[in-house]
């Protein structure tokens, strides 16, 4: 199992994020590379991409905050 967690995107460890928009559904499978999500913080989106392949279960709603670090997907 692999935990895709929400980057770090600001020497604040305190800031948080939100998910804007997961482009994989629960149970979907993702091939290494894939884009799977993107992420905004401070005026700044980024795209996740999945570091293995597998089936992913997103663990956080779109439009959720999120602190950086926190597991956000997984995938087995």
């Amino acid at each position: 199992m692999t935990d895709v967690v929400f980057p770090e995107m600001s020497g604040d460890a305190d800031q948080k994020g939100v998910i804007v928009t997961w482009f994989v559904d629960n149970g979907e499978t993702v091939v290494e590379g894939d884009m799977i999500a993107e992420i905004a913080m401070d005026k700044v989106d980024m795209e996740v991409h999945a570091a293995t392949a597998g089936t992913i279960t997103t663990l956080v709603p779109e439009e959720t905050e999120v602190a950086q670090g926190d597991v956000i997907a997984r995938i087995e």
